[in-house]
């Protein structure tokens, strides 16, 4: 309890982000997005501070959980840039995924420690704070802000980049488990980037943290499988609409079910599918 209050405190530090309302204060923000990681300090900070986060997440994962990843090595072999979409279970679900996928590979390479697009007021809590996920190359997004932020601009500069973008389809985590709809502005930001998607899906992070709970659990069991890059390529060629975007989203949420089934199949599964498949059911009818 003593835990959960001190975490509260912690997040009233978070401001409520100003939204750039003119093309100069827009451009602004995306100067200074630009610098946060750029020239050799700024790099050298970048690296250290991922390393802090993801060398102990690591670690836990690995000595004290039960983990096992399949098909892992395409994230490796497929060429960057790429957007990496998983489904979303807890808030730290970027930090146990890009953790234990990207190490080792990333401690010489830091093309393999993935940008994230964390909620700005949950994530961005006070200048310390705020600094280190800057350097953990955190973009800040803002709920109910719509598609044309400065961070939205940024995050599509670096799909066509070199880099990583590690983003939830679904845009807030499931609170029953089970995936929810795509958001178009998910979408709109692969559209625009016309960038590869590669999927994975995970099970088992709502064990190691509980939606209300910010105490780690040992000793739970993890699973992730990644897939091969979705084919948009019909979708990309189309003309530029909000229904092209949700088609996009809603494909991406369609290659999950597919990995979970196959997860399932190949007898590593750990949810229980007769529940959702049921409520589907039950909505069929409806």
């Amino acid at each position: 309890m003593r835990r959960m209050l001190l975490f509260s405190k912690i997040k009233e530090l978070g401001k409520s982000p100003k939204l750039a309302k003119t093309a100069e204060e827009v451009e602004d923000r995306l100067r200074r997005m630009r610098r946060w990681t750029r020239g050799p300090l700024n790099r050298l900070f970048s690296w250290l501070v991922q390393l802090i986060i993801a060398g102990p997440t690591f670690l836990f994962l690995k000595l004290l959980s039960k983990v096992h990843v399949h098909n892992r090595e395409k994230l490796r072999t497929i060429k960057t840039p790429y957007m990496l979409i998983s489904n979303h279970l807890t808030m730290f679900d970027d930090i146990f995924i890009d953790s234990y996928v990207f190490l080792p590979w990333a401690i010489f390479n830091m093309k393999y420690f993935p940008w994230h697009a964390p909620e700005e007021k949950n994530f961005f809590l006070g200048p310390i704070v705020g600094w280190m996920m800057k350097k953990a190359q955190c973009i800040p997004l803002t709920r109910g802000h719509g598609v044309f932020q400065p961070g939205m601009t940024r995050l599509k500069e670096l799909l066509q980049d070199d880099a990583i973008v590690h983003i939830f389809p679904e845009g807030t985590r499931s609170r029953s488990g089970d995936l929810n709809r795509g958001q178009v502005g998910v979408g709109r930001l692969a559209y625009q980037a016309k960038c590869k998607v590669v999927p994975l899906y995970h099970e088992g992070t709502q064990e190691l943290l509980p939606i209300g709970s910010h105490r780690l659990r040992t000793g739970k069991r993890m699973e992730m499988i990644v897939g091969d890059p979705i084919d948009m390529s019909d979708l990309y060629a189309r003309e530029d609409s909000r229904e092209v975007y949700q088609a996009i989203a809603d494909r991406m949420i369609e290659s999950f079910r597919t990995l979970r089934t196959t997860l399932h199949e190949i007898g590593y599964g750990i949810i229980d599918l007769a529940q959702y498949e049921s409520v589907m059911e039950k909505d069929r009818i409806a």
